[in-house]
């Protein structure tokens, strides 16, 4: 009896507590940012640890919603992607017997419904678990010895009555440098004022979705601020405005997601150092850029949106990526053409670029070809992406008589668009401009079409110093760095025939001599 009982009591020993703080800092430093922050509620003694040598934490709802919430959510955004399908269907079919169908897609609706307040119920338990973690982690007691916290990340499902004191203490009390704040299905305003009194602030890098400022006066906070992000309802432009004011040593502005369409965006900073101003999909009738001393990169994701340049005599790259929708936001399936000027995105007083990168999306839209003025005279890399297999290209050697000293240009021609048909990469028209410092070309998506090689070789012709022309089979993507402002190439390997491959290369080089050319057919 006396042997079991001591057997008993060693198992229900903590040897873990028993342990010194410095073995438990190290344990806690090796777990994964949730179960750190659970182990503050385990004890009085875990709670008051000294600093934990980690520095960036990332406390998400989503760690306390279980995998089978995340299944649902996907057979919930399903459905609804399914319906969005049927009804763009029927609304393109002009019989009135199938638009009577279009009530009978009921599936969805019953999914939704029933599947909702489950849904919801698992939000609802989880921002418990969650705000019990982040009161535990943030609003700790006075005598916790100070930890250094230089990146935090708050995502939480809905408000709570503690999301002001989290973002009080995040910057004010812990000195974070860092701070990225989500808030879903909700929206919440905080009082940037309310950390004017605060001697720790160090916050350098803001990132708000769906949580603004309160009040239009200037909070010191926002003087502090290097980089800028701004998401749906944070990104409204009277708040912007209110913000722009005070961000002097702003160098990084972005706006994303915002909600319905927003007013023309003027930015007018002559004491602004702003470097890089990045809109995606930020909905506004019109970008103004008035002054802007600094800037050298602007990015556009969207829908296609007048651009006017002002004062921008550092702007060097200009990155646009227009996507043709409907009026509901979508890709726009209707049968309308929506065509658009090339001058449309370059107005105004003409920008030193040397580096643009252009995408055209959309399955109705087509560029008009218009004049356009010679403002492009520093321009040094083109890189026009999503080039549909159905357009005309003619307008790509109109842009390309605009950049006088263009020494690099990539065209990619979309595959998975619709086939070219009779007229399409029309390329015929007598094209007498000389490209005299283009150096390279580089075709994305070649297939070897009539219209494709005819394309290539018009410029070819045209380029006097070429010495470089790769023609290659794949796509591009968004650099994961870099994000809008530049672009990535997927290599797909195609299989040429010898034969095929030879007359590609014959049609390209027929009637050309250029010792210093080399041609590489990928």
């Amino acid at each position: 009896a006396m042997r079991l009982s001591e057997e008993h009591s060693s198992c229900c020993e903590d040897k873990i507590s028993s342990l010194p703080d410095e073995m438990l800092i190290l344990i806690i430093d090796k777990l994964d940012a949730r179960t750190a922050i659970s182990t503050t509620i385990l004890s009085r003694r875990w709670r008051d640890l000294p600093t934990y040598p980690r520095t960036c934490y990332d406390l998400t709802v989503d760690d306390a919603l279980p995998p089978r919430y995340h299944r649902l959510k996907q057979i919930v955004m399903e459905a609804k992607a399914g319906y969005e399908a049927e009804k763009n269907a029927l609304k393109s079919d002009d019989s009135y017997a199938s638009r009577d169908q279009l009530y009978s897609f009921k599936d969805w609706k019953w999914k939704v419904r029933l599947l909702t307040p489950i849904l919801q119920r698992y939000e609802r338990l989880a921002m418990r678990r969650y705000v019990k973690r982040v009161n535990a982690f943030l609003l700790a007691p006075n005598n916790v010895q100070q930890q250094s916290i230089q990146k935090l990340r708050l995502q939480a499902c809905g408000t709570s009555n503690f999301t002001d004191q989290w973002i009080t203490e995040a910057i004010g009390r812990w000195g974070v440098e860092d701070l990225e704040l989500v808030i879903d299905n909700s929206c919440w305003r905080y009082d940037f004022r309310l950390l004017d009194g605060c001697k720790n602030v160090r916050l350098k890098r803001l990132v708000l979705s769906n949580c603004y400022h309160r009040f239009a006066p200037n909070p010191l906070t926002f003087q502090r601020l290097t980089s800028l992000t701004l998401c749906k309802e944070s990104s409204r432009m009277p708040r912007v405005d209110d913000i722009l004011r005070n961000c002097v040593q702003l160098v990084d502005l972005r706006l994303k997601d915002s909600s319905g369409c927003q007013p023309a965006f003027h930015i007018f900073v002559p004491n602004s150092k702003l470097k890089s101003l990045q809109l995606d999909n930020y909905n506004t009738v019109g970008v103004y850029l008035g002054l802007v001393p600094y800037l050298e990169t602007f990015a556009c994701r969207g829908q296609p949106t007048i651009l006017h340049y002002g004062l921008v005599p550092r702007l060097r790259h200009v990155s646009l990526n227009f996507l043709q929708t409907g009026d509901d936001g979508k890709n726009d399936s209707s049968g309308s053409n929506r065509t658009y000027r090339l001058s449309k995105f370059f107005l105004g007083w003409p920008p030193p670029l040397e580096y643009l990168v252009l995408q055209l999306r959309g399955r109705q839209m087509w560029i008009e070809l218009t004049a356009i003025p010679d403002q492009f005279n520093h321009l040094k890399k083109l890189f026009i992406a999503n080039v549909q297999m159905n357009w005309d290209t003619f307008w790509i050697l109109h842009l390309l008589a605009a950049a006088p000293a263009l020494e690099s240009l990539h065209v990619h021609f979309d595959s998975k668009s619709e086939k070219a048909t009779a007229g399409s990469l029309n390329v015929q028209v007598e094209h007498h401009q000389q490209h005299h410092h283009l150096k390279e070309l580089v075709v994305i998506g070649f297939g070897g079409a009539a219209g494709q090689t005819g394309f290539v070789k018009q410029i070819i012709q045209a380029s006097p110093i070429l010495e470089r022309v790769r023609l290659l089979d794949g796509h591009v993507v968004e650099d994961e760095e870099r994000e809008l402002v530049g672009l990535e190439i997927v290599r797909r390997i195609r299989e040429w025939h010898e034969r095929e491959r030879l007359e590609v290369l014959d049609e390209l080089t027929g009637g050309i001599s250029s010792p210093h050319l080399e041609i590489v057919l990928e």
